[in-house]
């Protein structure tokens, strides 16, 4: 993979430079020469030298924003191209093509700051000059710094362009809903993962607790905002699914609330009965509420 991605810089380094044309001022001509030995330092010293004789032209910020990539100066190189790009929007392309070899590099070397920092100018340009692969890793990036938005936008993006989408971004876009409370908006995508990932995969396990967990949040928006249907739809999915256990005495007595509210006793009657049977030390506070339903079912109500 390293000597793959270096041919790769390579390449992307010769194309660069050929883009440019024939060089006519000695400090590019000697600037090219060190940058092709891989003497970074000497060639930035040399295209400056060109740059305060002849100002910014594209020749130059071209060839001094590929030298700081290859000494892996991110902020100069992103400097330097966001100058040649504002000015000529028609340089992305190779501008993109260097930084996002700048973010493959550091990706492998552990530095995912310096990835997520090579690649800021991409983003604003457009998903298109962004490799699908990087678009991944920043969307993880993002994840584990706690910023689900911004990880969810990127995801939603792969997403779209690939259509038929791997489980595993279904199940990281379910993840990012639900850390940004939109528990409603994570059910497809979780329930997606579930139906598409294989019984050994290493999530399913957190899919699933997580499913259950947003089943029951969303089933209790739905039956607040009077939708108690489409709320016992969600429960009963949830004790289909049988997890998370711990909230399994909430379900069922949310069930028989729901199912008392649309006249059906006989089935709210089994389901606080099973809100007792789960609970059989009664400790849990719903355990009184759900015997005191069952007697005014079966009683009458004052």
């Amino acid at each position: 993979m390293r000597r793959s991605r270096k041919r790769a810089e390579g390449w992307l380094i010769a194309l660069a430079l050929a883009a440019c044309g024939e060089p006519v001022d000695p400090s590019l001509v000697r600037g090219d020469r060190f940058l092709a030995v891989g003497d970074a330092d000497k060639a930035i010293a040399e295209y400056l030298l060109a740059r305060r004789v002849r100002g910014d032209t594209d020749q130059i910020l071209l060839r001094l924003g590929q030298a700081y990539a290859v000494r892996g100066d991110v902020d100069e190189a992103i400097t330097v191209y966001e100058t040649l790009t504002e000015r000529d929007p028609g340089h992305r392309h190779q501008a993109a093509a260097t930084l996002a070899g700048l973010a493959w590099s550091a990706r492998e070397r552990g530095a995912a700051e310096n990835m997520s920092r090579a690649l800021q100018p991409l983003l604003g340009w457009g998903m298109g000059y962004l490799p699908a692969d990087l678009q991944r890793s920043l969307a993880a990036y993002y994840a584990d710094a706690g910023d689900y938005a911004r990880s969810l936008s990127l995801r939603l993006g792969l997403l779209a362009a690939d259509g038929d989408a791997d489980p595993v971004v279904l199940y990281e876009i379910g993840l990012a809903y639900e850390e940004l409370g939109a528990c409603t908006r994570a059910l497809p995508f979780f329930r997606g993962f579930l139906e598409a990932a294989e019984e050994r995969d290493a999530n399913r396990d957190a899919a699933s607790f997580r499913h259950g967990q947003c089943l029951l949040a969303s089933a209790d928006q739905d039956r607040a905002e009077g939708r108690a249907a489409i709320a016992l739809e969600k429960l009963d999915e949830m004790v289909e699914l049988g997890v998370p256990r711990n909230r399994m005495v909430e379900a069922h007595f949310l069930r028989g609330e729901l199912q008392l509210a649309l006249g059906d006793t006989n089935a709210a009657l089994a389901s606080y009965a099973r809100v007792v049977e789960l609970n059989p030390t009664r400790t849990h506070a719903l355990v009184r509420r759900a015997e005191e339903r069952m007697r005014q079912i079966r009683f009458g109500f004052e």
